[in-house]
């Protein structure tokens, strides 16, 4: 039996928006008998694994010998395999943690041929219930076709916004996560309306500066050819984003977009690079996490004593995310960037470093959704995500719905971003030069 692989923690449901997250899950079509009989087998399997590993014997309250008087009878009934699936998400939501899921399994070529898919350069933040162009990749077709940061996107490809996050509301309705999820679900999903089959024309109806209704034809080009990191267990590979650069005032600035192993390398170079500078600013905004492992590691590369990130405590043990201090750590000053896209292993690291005083925090709470987890494969074939374990801060925090809160908390405006300002940036900046 293949071992699950620990992933502490990333939010997988982050990567995959509603159609991904409800298309079939059975490209096999087994006879009736036989796929009644993996769906039993796998509601067996989820529900033991919960009343058998959850890392809290009481589940935070929850009868779960009546949720399977509830859902069984449901999960039998099920006409298909979508709605069976359903089902055990219902039941699995129950629990009101994050971390918790059942998706379908998406092959190393697909996860791959996505990451290389037509895109148009387009990120999108929600701003006040709106989804605002945060950040235009730099000679992207949007950003040649007259789009900026700080226009509201209202349609794609003829369709309001509203209509294409109708499913996806109905979807989070029924479920427990917080708020600041939610956002990452409905940006996560409008992403991937945006980007699609390379060399197709995404339509993009947009108010501008003047709140002005204007129309864009962006065409969603092919995407350079990428770094991708191994598929690890059942999960896909990742593009690797990452930036390094050197900001006024001598400051260093590293930014990437998920713990992933191939960053290792690129984050200790980068912080040995900024050896004399004044300070390093961390942009964990919109990293989900992954890796957890890694947190400590790049404390190590910061830090002159032993120390710890927190803690994570399962049924039986308790395991601590000790930092070892590696040869000539950077000592200067460290400002970690959130927003509610900073999620799981972002905030492990955000928590501890804040928590044992050697980083401040600055933007917006984070998501607040930690808890480190484990992939397992159903008999169905979808793949099941469950936590073995929760997280506190070195202060005895819990993460897990309260998020980090920064020291100095900045929301990004759309009004900044009009004015191709990014004012949490600039608090970082400015804190690091007082």
């Amino acid at each position: 039996m293949k071992r699950k692989i620990i992933l502490l923690a990333i939010l997988l449901a982050a990567f995959l928006p509603l159609k991904a997250q409800t298309a079939a899950t059975s490209a096999v079509n087994p006879q009736r008998s036989d796929e009644a009989e993996l769906r039993r087998q796998s509601f067996e399997k989820v529900w033991n694994t919960i009343n058998e590993k959850h890392y809290d014997k009481t589940l935070g309250g929850v009868d779960w010998k009546k949720m399977r008087e509830i859902y069984e009878p449901q999960a039998t009934a099920a006409k298909t395999l979508n709605e069976f699936h359903a089902v055990l998400r219902r039941m699995l939501g129950e629990l009101k943690l994050s971390h918790f899921g059942i998706f379908p399994k998406t092959s190393t070529d697909a996860a791959t041929s996505q990451a290389i898919a037509g895109t148009t350069g387009i990120e999108i933040k929600m701003i006040d219930g709106k989804a605002v162009i945060s950040r235009l990749e730099k000679d992207s077709t949007a950003e040649k076709a007259g789009l900026k940061a700080g226009f509201v996107i209202r349609k794609i490809d003829g369709k309001p916004v509203e209509e294409l996050l109708a499913p996806l509301e109905k979807t989070i309705s029924e479920r427990t996560e917080n708020e600041r999820l939610k956002l990452i679900y409905r940006e996560r999903t409008l992403a991937f309306y945006l980007d699609g089959k390379a060399e197709t024309a995404a339509q993009i109806e947009a108010l501008d500066a003047k709140n002005q209704i204007r129309v864009f034809a962006v065409r969603r080009a092919v995407a350079l050819k990428t770094e991708m990191s191994e598929a690890v267990g059942n999960f896909p590979p990742q593009q690797v984003i990452f930036e390094a650069r050197r900001l006024d005032g001598d400051i260093g600035y590293i930014r990437f977009n998920i713990w992933v192993i191939p960053q290792m390398p690129k984050i200790r170079q980068a912080i040995r690079g900024f050896e004399s500078a004044k300070g390093i600013i961390f942009d964990l905004r919109g990293n989900p996490g992954g890796i957890g492992g890694m947190a400590p590691g790049v404390a190590g590369l910061l830090m002159s004593e032993q120390a710890s990130l927190g803690s994570m405590t399962s049924r039986e043990t308790e395991q601590k995310f000790i930092v070892y201090p590696q040869s000539n750590p950077f000592s200067g000053k460290i400002i970690i960037l959130t927003d509610y896209g900073s999620g799981s292993t972002s905030e492990i690291f955000a928590a501890g470093m804040q928590d044992i005083g050697r980083a401040r925090v600055v933007g917006e709470r984070s998501t607040g959704a930690v808890l480190p987890s484990v992939f397992d494969t159903l008999p169905t074939g979808a793949i099941f995500q469950y936590v073995i374990s929760d997280y506190k801060s070195p202060k005895n925090v819990l993460i897990e719905g309260r998020g980090v809160v920064p020291d100095t908390e900045i929301k990004q405006t759309r009004e900044s971003l009009l004015e191709g300002r990014d004012i949490q940036l600039e608090t970082a900046i400015k804190q690091i030069l007082d």
